[in-house]
């Protein structure tokens, strides 16, 4: 194998991994209305909307930052929490 095709073959590989996503397991809240949040202050965000744990506020950096939140089921007897299996939030908070 020539060293061109191990570049790119490196390349490949490192351009993979970076893909691989960090995922953590926690429980959501829904709100219908969230105001004032840290973030925005009294500005409606709408509600895909989500506030961060300690993990991942890092002293209010985390405010903007959107991530996408898989439903693995209810944790009430209450409608399934999402349905198509995941959604996209906002941290406002």
């Amino acid at each position: 194998m020539g060293l061109g095709m191990q570049v790119m073959l490196m390349l490949s590989m490192a351009a993979r991994l970076a893909t691989i996503s960090y995922a953590a397991e926690g429980t959501a809240t829904f709100y219908n209305h969230y105001v004032p949040s840290y973030c925005y202050g009294n500005a409606n965000k709408g509600v895909m909307i989500a506030a961060a744990s300690d993990a991942i506020w890092n002293n209010g950096a985390a405010c903007g930052r959107k991530y996408r939140v898989r439903c693995t089921g209810a944790t009430n007897n209450g409608p399934p929490p999402c349905k198509g299996g995941s959604v996209d939030v906002t941290i406002v908070d």
